[in-house]
């Protein structure tokens, strides 16, 4: 079909119901969904009640949070039915893994464009959310990016969740509408990561940590209970640096307070180098 220049028509000729878009689904095919918080809920809950009238269908993803719809269909797939392949555990625990058949790939987040736009791992449908159209036909994929472009651009299908509640965001996170073959048009409140709880441990553990890092020294942290605690031990720290994958809160706090100014790193001074923000 040759899809009309005008992308309004594009738009309103596409829009379907979560249901009528999941049916699109075929056995045997490989469905990328988004990550974290931005998977599209309401698509993967309607995956959810569908699955069992699917077969052999493999999900791919980066990371999700234990809470999300596409984690409880992992937690619930006990057969063929579906395989989850994640790049990154993210929050889910090993004891999840060991009850379905969600498995890992270790890879450089780096790598994985390459390895769908190789079609050493072909994407066949991309289940996205992202923000309503501004007036160029222009949607954004808000607050989760990492390789889900990659994923749209070389899916042969792409359903995109569209959601008032994405925000817009700036930099390489846009795709046009037409690129994007199905629209499902549904509000509702993004994922959002959960505060870590205040342990008494993970405080004395950081405060015996922040004893060992020096003024002017460069961090790679992770997001998680001790590594918070770490961060707030370090606010009697001058000139840290940071070269790390996750900005965090914590992070931001230290680089509002005067803590962090990346003077002293000796690579990309001045700057905070970072793959994603969490927070």
């Amino acid at each position: 079909m040759v899809k009309p220049h005008f992308w309004p028509d594009h738009y309103i000729q596409n829009k379907k119901t979560a249901e009528e878009a999941i049916a699109m689904i075929k056995p045997g095919q490989r469905v990328f969904i988004g990550s974290s918080c931005g998977e599209p809920q309401h698509l993967v809950r309607v995956l959810a009640n569908a699955s069992s009238s699917f077969m052999d269908i493999e999900i791919v993803r980066v990371m999700s949070l234990e809470s999300t719809p596409l984690t409880l269909i992992a937690n619930k797939t006990q057969d063929q039915i579906m395989n989850i392949r994640s790049f990154y555990l993210g929050s889910a625990k090993p004891k999840s893994l060991s009850r379905n058949l969600r498995f890992i790939t270790p890879l450089n987040l780096s790598a994985i464009p390459r390895l769908f736009k190789s079609r050493m791992m072909p994407i066949h449908i991309a289940l996205i959310q992202t923000s309503p159209p501004d007036d160029f036909g222009w949607l954004s994929l808000g607050i989760s990016v990492d390789i889900t472009l990659a994923a749209a651009q070389s899916a042969d299908l792409v359903i995109v969740q569209v959601n008032p509640k994405m925000p817009r965001v700036l930099g390489q996170s846009f795709l046009h509408v037409n690129d994007v073959d199905i629209f499902v048009e549904y509000e509702e409140p993004l994922l959002a990561i959960p505060k870590t709880p205040d342990l008494e441990a993970a405080n004395v553990i950081g405060r015996l940590i922040s004893r060992h890092i020096e003024d002017g020294s460069t961090i790679q942290i992770s997001p998680g209970t001790t590594p918070q605690a770490t961060m707030l031990a370090l606010q009697d720290k001058s000139d840290l640096g940071i070269h790390t994958q996750y900005l965090t809160s914590d992070i931001m706090h230290l680089y509002s307070a005067g803590v962090i100014t990346n003077r002293c790193k000796g690579f990309n001074d001045g700057k905070m180098v970072a793959s994603a923000a969490i927070g």
